[in-house]
């Protein structure tokens, strides 16, 4: 979620720092060109430079290092909210970003799924269930969850009974009737004294709630998806872990990868045959054996990119990835080598150009579609649990994106 995405930045180089604060740009600055002596070629990499350059005050290095992602990659478009309100200005960097934009396709048709009529949600989640087509979408701000039905209206789904903290990923397995939600407290400055994360299961047809799966070890919980057969994983953004939720037995749930083994680990996709995991971290993505817990790197033969992918789903062994960092928002179709450990080529679904986008953050995949959360406001949920700026939050907006035949 864009909320965090500062967080997950920085982590992917395991160096504090803060937006103003200019001798921690410098050593986030060290440490990425550390990193790029390992992948000089990494447009991605550089991207990251040109932001913490900018807050270093340096502008021809910002500016160079924006012209370097142009050489190497496609896909990248800064803005101002993420990183590069202090050089946004500056005509060079206007230049070398007009450039990037020159070269990003316009697709932009995305029909309205439905819109809700409450400004003080702040959705970040999403699920769809393809039998009775409804909709569940978990609120950050008010803590809850909400049912969208096919005709629009909306009823609670889980509310103050469920005694929900922020909700964040949302997925339902529907051959077995159960939505898991995430729950976390690590959005606000109170939760540092008391911390709280689960995934919390409903029965999907009564409401009622069936179990609380809390995580003791966890920073800050931020994804869940399901496996084929019913297992359930869930990303620690916090601290780079990955949990497999105990939903099949006692006991705790499992840390299947250690904390600081993936940098800003955030959307999980397991593959059909229930044997990966692909996450997506800050910059790119990685893939999980789940019988060994054995991390790789995904290498990526194409330009395009694939960095800091916030929702990340299965479909027919193609990977759907929704992007709001390293542009201002947009949905790719990554399609994988057979092993899963390439990326062979990437296509967008919508563009940064669609008028509704506004912080999209996840989505779900129906039948021939993907419904895209493409208004959230999220970034607007600040440290204290308030909303920055109510009247000026947008409704929160689904689209429904065709999905190629």
């Amino acid at each position: 979620m864009p909320a965090i995405v500062l967080a997950l930045l920085i982590s992917l180089i395991a160096v504090p720092a803060a937006a103003q604060d200019v001798e921690a740009a410098k050593r986030t600055i060290a440490a990425i060109e550390e990193l790029l002596k390992q992948r000089p070629d990494d447009p991605t990499l550089h991207f990251y430079l040109s932001r913490f350059k900018a807050d270093a005050g340096d502008k021809p290095g910002s500016v160079a290092a924006l012209e370097k992602v142009g050489d190497l990659g496609e896909g990248f478009l800064p803005t101002r909210e993420f990183g590069f309100a202090t050089i946004w200005d500056h005509p060079p960097f206007q230049t070398a970003r007009s450039k990037l934009e020159a070269k990003l396709p316009r697709l932009d048709y995305a029909p309205t799924a439905f819109q809700l009529d409450d400004r003080g949600l702040i959705p970040e989640g999403i699920a769809h269930d393809p039998h009775s087509r409804r909709f569940y979408v978990g609120s950050i701000a008010q803590k809850r969850i909400v049912q969208v039905e096919a005709d629009g209206a909306v009823s609670e789904f889980a509310g103050p009974a469920a005694k929900l903290d922020e909700v964040l990923g949302v997925a339902l397995d529907a051959p077995r009737r159960v939505l898991y939600a995430v729950s976390t407290s690590a959005l606000t400055a109170k939760a540092e004294k008391d911390r709280r994360n689960a995934v919390v299961a409903f029965d999907v047809d009564t409401r009622k709630l069936l179990q609380r799966y809390d995580v003791a070890g966890a920073q800050q919980l931020n994804d869940v998806a399901i496996a084929p057969g019913g297992r359930v994983f869930a990303s620690d953004s916090g601290s780079g872990a990955i949990y497999e939720i105990a939903v099949k037995g006692p006991g705790p749930s499992r840390e299947l990868v250690p904390a600081g083994k993936i940098r800003g680990t955030n959307g999980l996709a397991v593959s059909p045959d229930g044997k990966r995991i692909h996450v997506a971290q800050s910059t790119g993505l990685a893939v999980v054996d789940i019988a060994s817990g054995e991390v790789k790197r995904v290498a990526n033969e194409t330009r395009e990119n694939i960095a800091a992918i916030d929702g990340l789903y299965e479909w027919q062994g193609q990977l759907i990835g929704v992007q709001n960092v390293t542009n201002p928002g947009r949905v790719i179709l990554v399609t994988l080598s057979r092993d899963g450990a390439t990326v062979t080529s990437v296509k967008t679904l919508l563009s940064h150009h669609h008028s509704a986008l506004d912080e999209p953050t996840t989505g779900a995949v129906g039948r021939d579609s993907f419904y895209l959360l493409a208004a959230t406001a999220v970034t607007r949920y600040n440290r204290e649990g308030k909303i920055d700026k109510p009247d000026t939050v947008p409704l929160p907006t689904v689209v429904r994106i065709p999905l190629p035949r």
